[in-house]
This record gives structure tokens, sequence and C-alpha cells, in this order.
């Protein structure tokens, strides 16, 4: 009977040692290293596990969605699993939404890969503590198509260990390979207490004999770092980083920094825009900014607010595109502190004006009405309007807008994003319906056949639409002024 328990115990202190299974999630994109700076490597470590996202050879940056929350490795990418804690066996990707649109092949640099579209899940297996994936080009299994571009998303990882930690763990690198604009500090560390690091910088094998590692290296130029870690007679496997670090060239300004988009590639490409420019517009991801001359969708986390008329010196970043707008995609350090400036006004210009040379200027419309759902008409012609900011787009009806907002295309239609919604037309009969609006608990509160309901602020500024009969919120206490149809008042939210 001993020797059946005694033999249960250590079958179950195998499993324990040989069978363990780690899960790897996130909370949001801004755990992992290098996605608010947008940078062509995204990094994130738990438990003993550091996943590395490079975009390689792609031509798209490995990003973390801010909506869904899963990691997006593009076309060509790099998927690089390095575990501390014992050998790998098996990785089970579990694929976002997304990912099963864009389901592409995945090449492991070791070991085997299943696509399993139903469950929603890639999984490796083999045996390694260190393991590279390569995205495919095209969505061979994805729902979009294979002739759409490939991307492996996903929005957390199970790994199982099958083996027993090694007896010192790989040393591990506080910074991952990839580009840089200036010198990196570069902190390395082991888990195992007591272990002794030694690196080498110059490309050959560390081992006990070489440089023992004490503080940070500063890495001013293209560098590969390798590490071990010792502890008595026991040497951890290598770990290598190589740290490229370039200049960034300097352009004269947005329509020059907009010309340096001469081939897919030449999109991930960094560029500091030399003349100092003017901030216009900020709202969530998107900001706008002028040379005096030309005008430029901004589009990333800046981790900063601006105000109109900031001046900023020397942003940096890479010509994105978006559906027929071109872009900068930031390189976020170098948005620094502004100093403030004049203010920026829009151009007044007619809808007839307006071409697809002046996407990302800043323009005023005026005598404008709606004749159409979501299409702005004055005399000279038509244009599509599209909520963007958090500003409502005014209901059919016979009243007249001022319109100002930014210029946009969307793959080959002309639009406007509007920043701000004025109501021209003099409101009449502003008693006549006091008897069918009122407020209660910050929202206003309507009568009617179902007839359009607009809210305007005591500026004139529409700021919420809805149906009469359906209660409308407002974000704020005030007075404001309601039509129902053809007819207004004055409600106070109180």
């Amino acid at each position: 009977m001993k020797k059946i328990t005694l033999f249960i115990l250590t079958l179950f202190a195998t499993m324990a040692v040989y069978a363990n299974q780690v899960n790897i999630s996130w909370n949001s994109p801004s755990d992992w290293s290098g996605v608010d700076d947008a940078e062509k490597v995204i990094s994130y470590t738990s438990n003993g596990i550091s996943i590395t996202v490079d975009q390689a050879g792609g031509g798209t940056k490995p990003t973390v969605n801010a909506n869904a929350n899963d990691c997006r490795a593009y076309a060509n990418n790099t998927v690089r699993m390095i575990s501390s804690i014992g050998n790998m066996s098996k990785i089970v990707f579990n694929i976002s939404a997304q990912g099963l649109r864009r389901l592409p092949d995945v090449t492991p640099s070791v070991g085997s890969i299943a696509i399993d579209a139903s469950a929603a899940t890639i999984t490796w297996t083999g045996d390694a503590n260190d393991i590279t994936l390569t995205v495919g080009e095209k969505a061979v299994h994805g729902t979009d198509g294979a002739s759409k571009a490939g991307q492996f998303d996903f929005t957390s990882i199970d790994v199982t260990i099958s083996g027993s930690a090694p007896s010192v763990s790989m040393p591990m690198f506080s910074v991952n390979s990839g580009t840089y604009y200036e010198p990196i500090e570069v902190e390395i560390s082991c888990s195992t207490e007591g272990a002794d690091i030694y690196y080498t910088v110059d490309g050959t094998t560390p081992d006990a004999s070489k440089q023992l590692y004490s503080e940070a290296i500063t890495i001013g130029e293209t560098t590969t770092v390798k590490a071990i870690a010792v502890k008595g007679n026991d040497v951890s496997s290598i770990n290598e980083a190589t740290y490229t670090i370039n200049a960034i060239p300097e352009v004269a300004d947005i329509a020059a920094f907009l010309a340096t988009n001469t081939t897919e590639a030449a999109k991930t490409d960094l560029y500091r825009i030399a003349c100092p420019v003017t901030v216009i517009y900020q709202y969530d991801r998107y900001m706008y900014i002028t040379d005096g001359t030309s005008s430029l969708q901004v589009y990333g986390s800046l981790n900063k607010e601006y105000a109109n008329g900031d001046v900023l010196e020397g942003v940096c970043g890479s010509v994105g595109y978006y559906n027929g707008t071109y872009q900068m995609t930031p390189y976020v350090s170098s948005f620094g502190e502004a100093t403030p400036g004049a203010p920026v006004y829009p151009k007044e210009v007619a809808i007839a004006d307006i071409t697809a040379d002046m996407v990302s200027q800043y323009v005023k419309l005026d005598n404008v009405m709606v004749k159409t759902e979501k299409i702005f008409t004055d005399e000279t012609g038509s244009i599509d309007a599209y909520k963007r900011f958090d500003v409502e787009l005014p209901a059919v009806g016979n009243d007249s807008y001022s319109i100002e907002g930014f210029v946009s295309i969307y793959k080959t239609t002309i639009q406007i994003f509007p920043t701000k919604v004025t109501v021209t037309t003099a409101l009449n009969n502003v008693q006549s319906t006091a008897n069918r609006v009122f407020a209660a608990n910050g929202y206003i509160k309507t009568s009617g056949n179902n007839e359009t309901v607009s809210v305007y602020n005591v500026t004139g500024k529409l700021v919420a639409t809805g149906i009469a009969g359906r209660d409308i919120k407002v974000d704020s206490k005030g007075i404001y002024i309601v039509k129902v149809g053809n007819k207004a008042t004055k409600v106070v939210v109180r």
C-alpha cells in the first residue's frame, strides 16, 4: 500500500513538473512595450514567458488593438516566444474575431503548427524554450478570402511547459531587439537567484571569461548583445538581441514628409519635419497639424493633450494610409511640450471648391442644409458628412447651418468630419411647443408623432438629435433650445 501511495505521489509530482500550463493575457494595449510609441517591435512578458512581435519583413507594424485588445501581427511579421521556466511543448493562440477573418498560414522555426478556424485557435507543438513564428502573406484560412493580407491576431495564449525549469534561467533583456532612433539603456536580468551574468557586444559567444554584467549597458550604435547566466557549474542557454540605431532623416515640411511615401516599405520609415507645426484640433487618437501651407492628420495615441494654436518642434513619424487618406503614424516621444501660438481658423469655402487635394484641410461651410441624411448641401453642391468626432450631425430639415471641420477621403468619396455645427436659421415660435418639451434627470423629454428633434446649446451648436417621444440625454446642465419638427422651445436642464 505504501508503495502504491508513493507511486501516486511521484506521478503527481512528475505531472506538476512536466505538464505545467501557463496562461498569458493582458488588460490593455499599454501593458505591451512599444505599442503606444507605434514601434516596429512590441513585447510583453508574463509568468516567465516573453513575447516579442517584430515587423521584420512585413509592410505593417504590429500592434495591440485598442478596441478588441488583441495582439495583431501582420503579413511577414514574426512572433518570438522565449520561456525561462522550462521547455514549451504546446502553445495555443486564441484567435480574435478579426484574426478569423484574416487567418493566414503560420510557419514555426521549430515544431509544427495546427490551424483550427472552428475552434479559433492556432496551436504549436514541439519541444523548445525559444521559437519564432512567421506570419503568412495571405488570409488563406480566413473568411475574408485568400486575396486579403494575412493577420495573426490573438487575444491570449496558453502554454504547456513540458520539462522542469533549467537549473539556471536564461538572462532576459529589458529592451527587445529592434530599430531605435536614439541611444538606449539595456538592463540584463536573471530569475535564478545568485546567478552571475556574462555578456558580449562584439558578436562572440559569452562565457564566464567575458564581461561580467553589473549595470545597464548604453547602446549608441548598432550592436548585438549576447548573454548567459552562470551559477556554480550550471550555465544557462544564450540569449541575444540586436539593436539597430538609426538617425532620423529630416524633411523640410509636411508636403516633403508625404512625398516620402514612394513604396509600400517606405511607409514604415521615420522622418522628422524640420519646420515647426501648429496644432489645429485634437480628439482622442486624431490630431490635425499645419505648417502654414499644408495640413496633416496624425493618428495615434500621443499621451498628451494639445490645443488649437499650440506649436510643436521636431515631430517625427511615418506615412500611414487608411482607405484613401494619407496620415502620420507618430513617433510618440517626438511629440513633447508645446509653446502657445496663434490660433488657426478654418478656410471659408463652398462645397464645390473642395477637392481630393484638400485632405486634412480645416474648412468652414456656410448656408448648409441637410436635405438627405448625412449629406451637406449648399447652392454649389453636396458632400458626405461623417461623425468622426463628438459632434452630432444635423437631422434632415429646413434649417441652415455653419459647418467647421476637416476634409477626408474614404476610398474615393470626399467627406467632411465636422468639429462644430452651428444653426444659422432663426428659431421661430420659441414658445409654441413649451407644453411638449421638458427636462428631467438629465434627459430632454418630448411628445409628438415621430418628428425629428434637434437640441442646440445657447451658442447655436447642435449637441444632440432624436425622435419625438424618445428621451434624449444631454451631457451637462444649462439652457438648451429644442426643436420638435419646425417648432422650438427653451428648456433648462438642472
